[in-house]
């Protein structure tokens, strides 16, 4: 603990000062969260109104025996293990020491919660504890165990209420780790306003918060506690001069319905949580399907790992065709899994968590090697050369990663640069934005093809193109398929194409399926169409007899 404060800056320690008749005059606001007050709620009140009941009359004619005490020895007396009694009114064990204003006369406090778990009088002085001074995960397991062996907690309701706070592992990953719990202290002081006499709260995480709740009725849902929290983060946080929007997920799990032990309450409100970060951060409750997608996720992890050792995965082509003359200019390299159990998988039964995966690194190579080095073949013995597009897993999207790797794989296959298509959607260019332009940059250097893939999809078509400037746009299917469903899809591939033609970049239209569709494509101005009117993905072999090609052996 830095005990010269407030003489010079703020620490995150408690501090606490009390005049000369024993109530408080200040109150910085570590110590307002310590004891779970609001802003400015200490000051005014006697110190013992922070001394455990049983204690506050021997506390009393304690302090007014300090008043009689030598100022300089008052001022060195040593670290002490006390107990202090919460507004919620449990106790906890903290650190003190007091030191003396020779100026006013006043005292400071000094104050530093320890976990209860050390048990008091065993944890070392001066060690560094959490600043938001929440009881931390393993009291959380602790007290929602004794809930559960509870037969009159049983009765009713206990749930678990998990949140977690995006802006904390960003502010942890920019700031000094002092900056990333100053704003976890501030997070926790808000969030206690969410306590009550039902309602406790718990440091989960480094960026996670937890909730035990006790309702009276079984099956009673958390509807005042989930209330509470969206208040509670909805309110943006003051951070010095700047305001700081809270972005958070939240899970919740309930006994009986959710698990009867603590560890599985716990596991499937994680579960809630994780699946509530991955849906716009809406709060999710707990149900068994969560738990099934996990499994399956997993599952499908496993088996990929085999796939790779075991040469799995193969490539399919389909066609991209010109528009104007009907020739086949380009073929689009597509991903297929031939599992030796579930027969051959589409993208949609495993790209998902493919895509999440570090092993997207390993299979992204691949597909890249294996594309060019077949279409270099194929274009050895072919009268007009195509173009081969591979699309792009979101983790190869690395200004470290990409462009070394395509030259690297233009170099072993001798296909020249001007015949490969790299297609990044949207999503990846976003997610990637910090770095984007100079990863773009690269590859255009390489004198590869940038073609910008399912554009129109996004929420930030038109601002991705003027940021990211690409060869070829590729219009999503759906726009196609909408054309039955009323003028807007039309007007829209209508602006798309014009827009495109004034920014000279070439389009890709998807999902062409009837020469009605073609020709209206044609009449529009696109320049490539691709779909099933003229081929399904193809295996290698078959797309080498479409081609006129011989059979690989």
């Amino acid at each position: 603990m830095d005990f010269s404060w407030p003489f010079r800056g703020a620490p995150t320690d408690g501090v606490i000062g009390v005049d000369a008749h024993g109530r408080i005059d200040y109150a910085n606001p570590a110590a307002t969260a310590m004891f779970g007050y609001a802003k400015g709620a200490l000051v005014g009140r006697m110190i013992e109104t922070l001394v455990p009941q049983c204690s506050s009359d021997r506390h009393a004619k304690l302090r007014s025996a300090l008043t009689t005490v030598d100022p300089e020895k008052a001022a060195s007396a040593k670290l002490r293990l006390v107990r202090a009694r919460h507004s919620d009114g449990h106790d906890f064990p903290m650190q003190l020491m007091l030191r003396r204003n020779d100026s006013s006369g006043r005292y400071f406090v000094f104050m530093l919660p320890v976990e209860e778990a050390t048990g008091l009088g065993h944890r070392p002085a001066g060690l560094p504890g959490d600043p938001t001074h929440l009881p931390g995960p393993e009291r959380l397991r602790k007290d929602l165990a004794d809930l559960l062996a509870d037969r009159a907690a049983c009765e009713g309701s206990i749930w678990v209420i998990l949140t977690e706070l995006e802006q904390l592992a960003q502010y942890r990953a920019t700031e000094e780790t002092r900056h990333a719990e100053m704003l976890a202290l501030a997070c926790a002081t808000r969030l206690r306003s969410v306590q009550g006499r039902h309602i406790r709260l718990y440091r989960a995480g480094e960026n996670r918060f937890a909730f035990l709740v006790v309702l009276p009725r079984p099956h009673q849902p958390p509807e005042r506690a989930l209330a509470a929290l969206g208040t509670a983060l909805m309110e943006p946080l003051r951070i010095g001069p700047n305001l700081l929007h809270l972005d958070a997920g939240v899970g919740y799990a309930c006994r009986p319905n959710d698990g009867i032990g603590a560890e599985a309450l716990l596991a499937n409100a994680a579960l809630a949580l994780q699946a509530s970060l991955e849906n716009r951060k809406s709060p999710v409750a707990y149900d068994h399907g969560l738990r099934s997608q996990v499994e399956h996720r997993n599952r499908v992890l496993l088996n990929l790992r085999h796939a790779i050792a075991q040469d799995q995965f193969e490539l399919h082509y389909q066609p991209q065709v010109d528009l104007a003359t009907g020739e086949v200019v380009a073929l689009e390299a597509l991903l297929r899994w031939r599992h030796p159990d579930w027969g051959l998988l589409m993208p949609a039964d495993f790209m998902d968590v493919l895509g999440d995966s570090v092993l997207s690194l390993q299979v992204g190579e691949w597909v890249l090697r294996e594309a060019c080095r077949q279409v270099a073949a194929w274009n050895r013995d072919l009268a007009r050369p195509l173009t081969i597009a591979v699309n792009i897993f979101p983790r190869q999207f690395d200004r470290k990663i990409l462009p070394a790797l395509v030259s690297t794989v233009l170099k072993e296959t001798g296909l020249p640069p001007n015949l490969l298509d790299i297609e990044i959607t949207e999503d990846t260019a976003l997610a990637h934005v910090s770095d984007a332009a100079e990863t773009l940059a690269a590859l255009r250097v390489l004198g590869v093809g940038l073609v910008l893939d399912d554009f129109g999809t996004g929420y930030a078509s038109l601002a991705s193109l003027a940021r990211h400037p690409v060869h070829k746009l590729k219009i999503d299917k759906s726009f196609v398929s909408g054309l039955t469903r009323g003028p807007a899809c039309r007007a829209i591939l209508e602006s798309m194409q014009r827009m495109a033609a004034a920014l000279g970049i070439e389009t890709v239209v998807e999902g062409v399926e009837t020469e009605e569709t073609a020709g209206m494509m044609r009449d529009f101005g696109f320049d490539i169409g691709q779909g099933y009117l003229w081929s399904r993905p193809l295996d290698r072999a078959t797309c080498a007899v479409a081609l006129g090609l011989p059979t690989p052996g």
